[in-house]
């Protein structure tokens, strides 16, 4: 996992995975100790990407409309994306908020989802296709919890950054030491 700098030869030290190890730990915990700012480094990340992915579909736009009968879709996202971003770095709140009702309603549909695929589970066992819809079902209770309070959503997306840095940077860390 993340091996770039091990060398078999040498068995050498991978000071590559120590040294992104100890930043995603450090990273990870200052997300947990300061969420607001976590917040605001998100939304700050997703101003500039939604703008340059705008710029991005506007270049496809102008290298393809006289190719695709519906390159206007691509003017028109980039257009959107460009905005979007702009409300972003414009307004913390605005992309905060907007990044909890993503988070909450991405939750949403993908519990209606695995409960709409739960029935085809009845004809292989009864037993899994009732546990798998109760799952689906607290899974869409919780989505729902998530859409009414942004403020909870969008701190449990920070909070499950900050420990999948910190469980990922752990892990480089053991595998600095393992490649000794």
């Amino acid at each position: 996992m993340y091996n770039f700098s091990y060398n078999r030869d040498n068995g050498g030290f991978d000071w590559g995975a120590l040294i992104s190890g100890i930043l995603m730990v450090i990273v990870g915990l200052l997300l947990l100790r300061h969420p607001d700012k976590g917040l605001q480094a998100f939304v700050l990340i997703f101003g500039i990407l939604s703008i340059v992915q705008g710029v991005v579909w506007l270049a496809g736009y102008f290298r393809f409309r006289l190719l695709f009968q519906h390159s206007w879709a691509a003017l028109v996202a980039g257009i959107l994306d460009i905005l979007v971003g702009i409300m972003f770095l414009g307004s913390y709140e605005f992309g905060g908020l907007t990044l909890a009702f993503l988070f909450a309603t991405w939750f949403m549909v993908d519990s209606i989802v695995g409960i709409v695929f739960a029935w085809h589970l009845k004809f292989i066992s009864n037993t899994y296709f009732i546990f798998n819809l109760i799952m689906n079902i607290l899974s869409l209770i919780i989505a729902f919890m998530l859409v009414l309070n942004p403020v909870l959503a969008i701190l449990s997306l920070i909070w499950l950054v900050a420990f999948w840095l910190i469980v990922t940077g752990v892990n480089l860390v053991v595998v600095a030491w393992m490649h000794r």
